[in-house]
């Protein structure tokens, strides 16, 4: 998941089952005046573990990703598929077998990209010996032997890819899917240059080191400090890129941000503090931008198998007792919708699920909380005790703060709240009773949620169990319209309470210098390309 672009390939038009893309133009309107240095400074919220796409497992590795490699697709600022490294592609009767044509594009060191490169990276990343926190994501759309090499049941280069010639790779399905083509713009589906790989082992992805294939490379990685990029001059479309660098700093508290953005230092400010947010969207009316709703929820896992939350009615009574409605306008103020269940209601083709509780009023749900921790055995002298683990984010720790007081206050619940570094937090195994979820949808589907919650769903964190689910999202795989399987699923996991859904992402406004060009914040799966930025003269 869990960030806009305007890159103009031309429209995509399907005919006789092959698509095709048409020339490529700068991303800035004709007449625009740009600036004499083309850099700008970002706030990527913070540090990432590694630049290696086997290894990204949330949204600032995934920012870092589109910068730094390119694969067969990317998207526009709409979200739609559109061609990347693959010029064109074609599928065959059953839509079973895709075959997509790579234009001829290099990598940073001037070496070609190839079909080979891609037969090279899906293996690897779905070789248990990789240990890619994503190996799940190429294994469900069902390339052929994907879940037999990521369980260690089959050798790596039976996987259903291969390279026809250099420029001619072909993706072979088990069976149809449907969504196919929505998935491979995905970071963890791009090409590495297998000798850069072979010889460096761990340390390919050091600035010294490091190939790319996509608008950027990397030349200076301070950690916990700052990622310089810098244009790659080998990039197929190097002539439409504008930037010249962009430094990424991992910071993770909004309030820094917002001062450091408010110097002058950082070009843009997306989490505005919500004390702070209307006096400077009055007092900054030109640098105001907006988002559209994203593909995006916010959700907190519990843990269903151990501790006291393995109890369905505390599951439960802990959902009742949180106020969305405080939650989002109080204290959030960043335009988000309270949810209570779990696949935003925007998502294409879904019939959104509206359970009973989100129809009473908190003081109905507050009752019934009440109730259902008395039944599994709490009680003033014998209250309920927590840990809640979150990462040092200044927003989940004012959220995590809100909801420990909501619990205490509604349920007598004693929180203890534990905060982590990110990249410690994303690491962890054990986590505690409760901590932080979310997703943004790696593909406009409502599977892309779904499935993180079958039985051997990789960030399945609540450890979640229901044979049904399990069913109903296998099935889900091979039909045309899936979205009574998926409504049901849906039903079934809200019922189990298995988490704790708090809001999505809304429409909402942020700070931007008035300069940067190009980054319209449209895209609802949250995929922006900073190859489409520019920086106006001013």
């Amino acid at each position: 998941m869990k960030i806009s672009k305007l890159l103009m390939l031309g429209a995509i038009s399907l005919i006789s089952s092959v698509f095709t893309v048409s020339a490529v133009a700068k991303p800035y309107p004709p007449g625009t005046q740009l600036a004499a240095r083309q850099e700008i400074t970002l706030n990527n919220g913070g540090e990432v573990t590694s630049v290696d796409p086997a290894k990204y497992a949330a949204e600032p590795a995934f920012n870092l990703g589109r910068d730094l490699f390119e694969g067969l697709a990317i998207q526009d600022k709409t979200g739609k598929t559109i061609p990347g490294v693959a010029e064109s592609w074609s599928v065959n009767d059953d839509n079973t077998v895709y075959t997509f044509k790579l234009r001829r594009s290099q990598w940073s060191n001037g070496d070609p990209v190839t079909a080979h490169d891609f037969v090279y990276s899906w293996r690897r990343l779905l070789d248990p010996k990789t240990a890619s926190p994503y190996a799940w994501f190429a294994a469900m759309p069902k390339i052929r032997n994907s879940a037999k090499i990521m369980k260690g049941e089959a050798d790596p280069a039976t996987l259903g890819v291969r390279a026809v010639d250099d420029y001619t790779f072909e993706v072979t399905l088990e069976q149809s899917v449907p969504f196919f083509l929505k998935l491979i713009s995905h970071p963890v589906l791009v090409p590495l240059h297998e000798a850069t790989v072979e010889k460096h082992g761990a340390a390919w992805t050091q600035p010294a080191n490091i190939v790319t294939n996509g608008a950027f490379i990397v030349s200076e990685w301070k950690v916990n400090e700052k990622m310089v990029l810098k244009k790659n001059p080998h990039y197929w479309d190097a002539d439409n890129v504008v930037l010249e660098k962009i430094t990424w700093l991992p910071i993770g508290d909004a309030n820094v941000a917002l001062n450091r953005y408010l110097a002058g230092e950082i070009d843009q400010a997306l989490s505005i503090p919500s004390a702070q947010k209307k006096q400077l969207l009055k007092k900054f009316p030109e640098e105001v931008a907006n988002t559209s709703a994203s593909l995006g929820s916010v959700y907190y896992y519990m843990n269903t198998v151990a501790g006291p939350t393995q109890d369905v009615r505390v599951r439960t009574a802990l959902s009742y007792a949180v106020d969305r409605d405080i939650m989002t306008k109080a204290i959030l103020n960043n335009g988000g919708v309270p949810m209570y269940t779990l696949v935003p209601p925007q998502t294409d083709g879904y019939k959104p699920y509206t359970p009973e509780y989100a129809t009473w009023t908190q003081k109905q749900r507050n009752e019934k909380a009440k109730q259902l921790l008395t039944e599994a055995g709490y009680s003033k002298d014998k209250p309920l005790k927590l840990t809640f683990t979150v990462p040092t984010f200044s927003t989940d720790v004012k959220i995590a703060t809100a909801m420990a007081g909501m619990w205490k206050s509604v349920l007598g619940v004693q929180v203890e709240i534990k905060q982590l570094e990110p990249k410690v937090f994303y690491a962890l195994k054990e986590t505690g009773d409760i901590h932080r979820g979310g997703w943004v949808a790696d593909y406009n589907e409502a599977s892309s949620w779904l499935d993180v919650f079958v039985s051997s769903g990789e960030f399945n964190d609540s450890k979640y169990s229901n044979p049904r689910y399990d069913q109903l999202m296998q099935a889900s795989k091979v039909l045309s319209d899936p979205s009574k399987e998926y409504r049901e699923a849906e039903t079934l996991l809200i019922n189990d309470m298995a988490i704790i859904p708090v809001y999505r992402y809304g429409n909402d406004q942020y700070l931007i210098k008035p300069y940067i060009g190009g980054y319209e914040r449209t895209n609802p799966e949250a995929s922006y390309y900073r190859k489409n930025v520019y920086v106006k003269a001013h």
